[in-house]
């Protein structure tokens, strides 16, 4: 590949990874209002999508990926105005720009996103052993939001919550909690085929270890074994490892320090079966329950109960305020969402299919399931980017790039 043609990329390439950035909050991105930089990555991209081909065969998809998006901006925008339509125009139209990109610019695009990814990550995990070590540190205490506050360390960010209470807070870098980065990570080290002869890739496991995360322990686990299982090695040596493993890791956190310790407290007390459900299930609150049961049994299953649950983002009346799977996105959604959305997924998929690819998409729904994030750019496009990858030989990626 040309020196000429890689440095015309590069724009795009950059203003597609904050947009990606954007979508899940990291925190040098607070500042800046999602709708207009979204707006301003469009205009950026304009250029390139109209000088670009659109295959025939893309249309089916564009059109779907535009009702996706619109159906989405109905049910999930609790006031319109202009800036809420401007958001979402700019969103279809980078969208399409990645759908419709080459598979060339796809592989340079998730090349770059994945040493970007690893350069904050590291960045955070260096500044989070100064702050373990009990270096003392700049920072100050941030209200993020009407749910989330954070003690900012300008290198990574700390849960309010967790400051002061706890022997080892759980790291979530950059991002808004321990479980982004936790997943993020679990998708990326898929993407690079659990590949640790590359020592970067270190950096994404270090992360989830000490994101504390019980959804990204379980994602690594359940992505190491649909890679093995699909890749068609032997995986029961492989799940007996990671068996052996998750034995020796129960027994320690049961016993060490009489089971007093953090891994006990954050991972192995949530497993616990209590009333008939698993404690660590806290994905919904006790009223978001309460409408879902009376919307599930009386509503409108099929359009979903729409935007409204939102009560115009008050955070004291919104359904949703703390909930997150799933069960939050087909209450909003309905059947007609959540048909749109998997028929959208899989005929992305199907473009590029590939065994290592459906061990992705699968991992990806499981995401999906914990936390409902089918449009936020970031996972999105890792999933457009991760199954072109995932369909070539590693070595003719590596050509590639």
């Amino acid at each position: 590949m040309s020196i000429t043609k890689l440095n015309r990329d590069l724009p795009a390439v950059f203003f597609i990874i904050l947009a990606m950035c954007v979508s899940m909050e990291l925190y040098f991105t607070w500042k800046l209002p999602q709708s207009i930089i979204n707006s301003v990555c469009a205009v950026a991209l304009l250029p390139y999508l109209l000088r670009m081909k659109i295959p025939r065969q893309s249309i089916w998809v564009i059109i779907l990926l535009i009702v996706n998006f619109a159906y989405n901006y109905t049910h999930n925008t609790p006031l319109f105005s202009f800036l809420s339509f401007l958001n979402i125009l700019s969103v279809i139209i980078i969208s399409i720009f990645v759908i419709s990109s080459s598979i060339d610019f796809k592989i340079k695009l998730l090349n770059a996103f994945d040493l970007f990814i690893k350069c904050i990550c590291l960045i955070s995990l260096v500044g989070w052993l100064l702050y373990l070590a009990g270096i003392p540190l700049p920072h100050y205490y941030s209200e993020t939001s009407d749910f989330y506050s954070h003690e900012v360390y300008y290198l990574f960010i700390v849960g309010a919550n967790n400051v002061l209470a706890e022997l080892l807070p759980r790291f979530c870098g950059m991002f808004l909690e321990p479980g982004h980065i936790g997943s993020t990570c679990c998708l990326l080290l898929f993407i690079n085929r659990f590949d640790f002869k590359n020592k970067s890739n270190y950096i994404y496991l270090l992360s989830i270890v000490f994101s504390l995360s019980l959804a990204a322990y379980c994602l690594f686990f359940i992505g190491l074994c649909l890679h093995f299982f699909f890749k068609g090695v032997h995986i029961m040596k492989y799940i007996l490892f990671m068996g052996m493993f998750a034995a020796a890791f129960y027994v320690f956190g049961q016993t060490y320090n009489g089971g007093d310790n953090i891994f006990n407290e954050k991972i192995l007390s949530r497993l616990v079966i209590v009333d008939g459900e698993l404690s660590g299930d806290n994905r919904t609150s006790m009223l978001f329950d309460a409408y879902y049961e009376d919307w599930f049994k009386y509503g409108d299953v099929i359009n979903g109960y729409g935007k409204k649950a939102y009560a115009e983002g008050n955070g004291s009346t919104n359904i949703l305020h703390g909930c997150a799977s799933f069960k939050r996105f087909f209450f909003i959604n309905g059947v007609i969402g959540v048909v749109l959305v998997f028929v959208l997924y899989v005929t992305l998929f199907s473009k590029h299919y590939s065994k290592q690819g459906l061990g992705f998409f699968i991992l990806l729904v499981i995401c999906n399931m914990i936390r409902d994030y089918p449009f936020r750019l970031m996972w999105f496009y890792l999933f457009i980017l991760g199954i072109v990858v995932l369909s070539l030989p590693k070595r003719k990626a590596d050509m590639i790039y």
